[in-house]
């Protein structure tokens, strides 16, 4: 039997590995980010960033609970019945009492490792998973992980829970010298004898040869199960499981469990069972690496991990005040874990509707009806395969890629690890089909497209949604020209200038295509407008716009214009449009790239031109959604997120005529400001907290942060309303982390948003997406200090206030404010005379009295 391993092992060294520097991953693809917990939808799932490769993850469940039908006792092993109803098989990140309980990374870097808790209530047991890697230059690396099972203080005596270890290997069809197989592993001098090993051998082109050790204590059971089964279903591991209980399970002890069968296959199953505390580690160790990955290893490297991540915080997010308390810091560090554990890889083709976009423009009245009858016509098609590499929203209810959320986190990203936000970067970018098109939502593979709703299974190529990974290029440029400090992971890129330029000239002209997209297949008719200052070629429009709905805004349900209709012009794409002008703008300079910089800033100074004539509505005192309405330019006014998007993504600058407009906004309690954020819409529209309430008052972090920036901006720059500007972002910035520090104090969990009236966190729990802003928010500026201002700026500011003032005569007041303005500047002059005016009367008055007294 010891015979076995070896045996497997010199028949794997046999079969030729390639080793074509073609098939490796690519230098982005470093060693020390190639292996990872890539599989964000399991509890804890590990996998490569190679396409039709290895995948692997555990399930558990009470082992004598677990085996009963709707909770009652099978009186007969040979019933298959039980199989489909073991009660709570955890596997999948579900709405279960393990989400309720706050589960989640408490400390996690990509690069090195972590640690996360999953407390489970039901089954009676928290459970405790690290992983760690060693990496070692271009070679593969090893990596090793821990699980730990505590049973909880409610927990029953003899308490026995099941767990499950799974690995599989994709592709195996297609590929002749794939290799993975499973044996019972030899115990050498350096091993715990009391410990119980299984070996799988795996051999792969792009991964080589490589064992993975699964280790146990021997005194538990375990049973490992080898089969082959077809590609369809090899992603199904705890279907797969639960069917070999019905089919295959033996009677021992009083439970059914799997027979132990060893050998070749491309799924692989450990069913181990255990009373008590228990303890499992998995080790994989590459032929390549020099270095052998041992349990010792994980211990020792699991406290560097941990140590690193909480001093690299210290450094990249410090909090300030009031937020520079330990708690604040442990709150920051479980949010940026999370987002960190959410990173996952994917890979698989991408169903489109197969609409053409072309035919389909939406310029006819009810083009939404004509739009979804030409979907139920269309045949459906299928593109790719594609890899990505992104981190996702929500690990249990949107465990894929967004494509306007990745740019929200990867603000978090860059400043702590530029060389994988920017690997990230380039793999959204990747995924451009040669028109400009990006997918919204990536549900790659049939594993993906198992979990959402059918309409979120197939994307439509005329669907845009806010470009925010430009904001990702412009930081790092920001970085590169000194402008912002950068005290992450080491970078090649910020290391060797050569790097960083070829990556920008890379990037370039993808950005550039994906900014031409936009603007040809989300153009609207402003001509329609017969506004005749305005430019005819910068006015904007989502395509995809449904009645109280409009998903490629990203603000899905906000209040639109009811109908749609084709003459509508969105603010907040047009301003989408700009700052992708801008940034573009910025990238040529930085390239030298001087023939593209007059198209863009055209583009920028008529976006900007348009965004007043069009947008801004003097009766409504704010900007506004526009549409032609009785043949006549009409606004849509909600005040709310979309009036501030001039604001928020920089067109209003400290001298702007209609910044305290939108500061008041903001500001005003009956319209946006509570104590807990500002919302998403005021309450005095029809709509708020309607229906599905999603963006209609809710509190959203991503917004929120976007607010606070504009305010930092423009509360240090010079202008007549800086210190209202400083004053709002004080309040906002204390409010905001105030209420999700509550939050997540009492749930352990960072929420995907909060809601208006009472602050209580909502939708989904543990959306440690663009919620996890909370960190680079506390780690802001407290702008606390002099708020001093000149009599210019004071004088400038009141005048600001007065024009937006109704039934106050402007001219009084400024004769008023000119008046105190001549009297602050001769304040000297004025006092002298006053001074001098009371010592003479008062000094005749005591001679006076001295005389009538002598």
């Amino acid at each position: 039997m010891l015979l076995l391993p070896l045996l497997y092992s010199t028949l794997l060294l046999l079969v030729p590995v390639s080793a074509s520097p073609d098939l490796l991953p690519s230098p982005a693809y470093n060693t020390s980010l190639l292996w990872g917990p890539y599989r964000p939808n399991v509890r804890f799932g590990i996998r490569p960033r190679v396409p039709q490769s290895l995948f692997m993850g555990i399930m558990w469940y009470n082992f004598d609970v677990g085996h009963k039908s709707r909770g009652i006792e099978l009186p007969q092993p040979t019933d298959r019945q039980y199989g489909s109803h073991i009660t709570d098989l955890r596997h999948t990140c579900e709405n279960d009492s393990i989400q309720a309980s706050g589960y989640g990374w408490t400390a996690y870097d990509p690069r090195v490792g972590g640690t996360q808790l999953i407390p489970d209530p039901t089954n009676k047991i928290n459970i405790t998973t690290e992983f760690v890697k060693i990496s070692e230059g271009q070679n593969r690396g090893n990596w090793g992980a821990r699980v730990k099972v505590t049973p909880r203080e409610d927990a029953p005596p003899g308490l026995r829970t099941a767990m499950v270890f799974y690995v599989g290997m994709e592709g195996m069809e297609n590929c002749s010298t794939c290799r993975l197989g499973a044996t019972e592993g030899r115990t050498t001098q350096r091993d715990d004898h009391a410990v119980r090993k299984t070996v799988f051998w795996t051999k792969h082109p792009q991964l080589g040869i490589s064992e993975i050790h699964l280790l146990i204590p021997k005194h538990e059971f375990a049973a490992v199960k080898s089969l082959n089964v077809t590609e369809d279903v090899l992603w199904q591991s705890k279907g797969l499981y639960v069917e070999l209980l019905k089919d295959n399970a033996i009677f021992k002890d009083g439970q059914l469990v799997l027979p132990n069968e060893l050998g070749k296959g491309n799924a692989h199953f450990v069913q181990m069972v255990f009373s008590g505390p228990f303890e499992a580690e998995i080790i994989y160790n590459s032929h390549e690496s020099t270095m052998e990955m041992t349990p010792l290893d994980i211990t020792t490297e699991m406290e560097k991990a941990v140590d690193s991540f909480q001093t690299r915080f210290g450094y990249v997010f410090p909090p300030t005040s009031p937020f520079d308390t330990e708690a604040h810091q442990e709150f920051g560090q479980s949010a940026l874990s999370n987002l960190f554990g959410g990173l996952g890889y994917f890979h698989g083709d991408l169903q489109v509707d197969g609409v053409d976009p072309i035919e389909n423009d939406e310029r006819e009245s009810n083009f939404w009806e004509k739009l979804e009858e030409a979907r139920k016509q269309a045949e459906p098609k299928t593109l790719g395969p594609y890899e990505l590499f992104a981190h996702t929203p929500s690990r249990m209810q949107f465990p894929r890629g967004f494509l306007w959320d990745e740019g929200f986190h990867l603000l978090l990203k860059l400043p702590w690890d530029a060389d994988s936000a920017l690997d990230i970067l380039q793999s959204w970018l990747a995924l451009m089909d040669s028109d400009g098109w990006i997918a919204r939502e990536q549900t790659l593979g049939p594993e993906l497209r198992h979990q959402p709703p059918g309409e979120h299974q197939e994307q439509s190529q005329a669907i845009a949604n806010p470009p925010t990974l430009f904001w990702v290029v412009s930081q790092f440029i920001d970085i590169l020209t000194g402008k912002v400090e950068y005290s992450g992971h080491e970078s090649k890129y910020l290391e060797q200038p050569d790097q960083s330029d070829a990556l920008l000239r890379r990037m370039y002209p993808l950005l550039k295509r994906h900014y031409e997209w936009f603007r040809r297949t989300q153009s609207a008719d402003v001509e329609a407008h017969s506004i005749p200052r305005a430019s005819l070629s910068e006015g904007y429009r989502w395509r995809g716009r449904t009645p109280n709905g409009n998903l490629a805004s990203g603000l899905d349900d906000y209040p639109r214009a009811e109908p749609p209709d084709p003459t509508e012009l969105h603010l907040d794409a047009l301003c989408w449009v700009g700052v992708m002008a801008r940034i573009l703008t910025q990238i040529a300079e930085y390239l030298e790239r001087d023939s593209d910089i007059p198209t863009y800033q055209t583009h920028l100074k008529a976006i900007t031109h348009n965004i007043e004539v069009i947008h801004w509505s003097e009766q409504h005192n704010q900007y506004c959604d526009t549409r032609v309405y009785d043949d006549t330019h009409d606004y849509y006014c909600p005040k709310g997120y979309i009036a501030l998007w001039p604001l928020i993504t920089g067109f209003l600058g400290p001298n702007h005529p209609h910044l305290n407009a939108s500061l008041n906004l903001i500001r005003d309690a009956t319209i946006l400001w509570t104590d807990y954020g500002v919302r998403s819409l005021s309450p005095d529209h029809p709509a708020y907290m309607t229906a599905g309430n999603y963006w209609r008052s809710p509190i959203w972090v991503n917004i929120n942060y976007m607010i606070l920036s504009s305010l930092h901006r423009l509360g240090t720059t010079p202008g007549p309303l800086k210190i209202r500007c400083r004053a709002i972002y004080r309040e906002l910035r204390y409010n905001l982390i105030t209420n999700a520090f509550r939050n997540y104090q009492a749930s352990h969990s960072v929420w995907e948003q909060y809601d208006a009236e009472t602050g209580q966190g909502q939708q989904t729990q543990g959306f440690a997406g663009w919620s996890a802003l909370v960190v680079r928010i506390m780690a802001m500026p407290t702008l606390e200090g002099d708020d001093r201002e000149g009599v210019r700026e004071r004088f400038l500011g009141a005048v600001q206030d007065a024009k937006e003032r109704r039934g106050v005569s402007l001219s009084a007041v400024c004769v008023v404010l000119l008046l105190g303005a001549c009297l602050y500047r001769g304040r000297r002059r004025v006092g002298g005379l006053v001074r001098r005016v009371v010592r003479r009367w008062g000094g005749g008055s005591s001679r006076g009295r001295r005389e009538v007294g002598g």
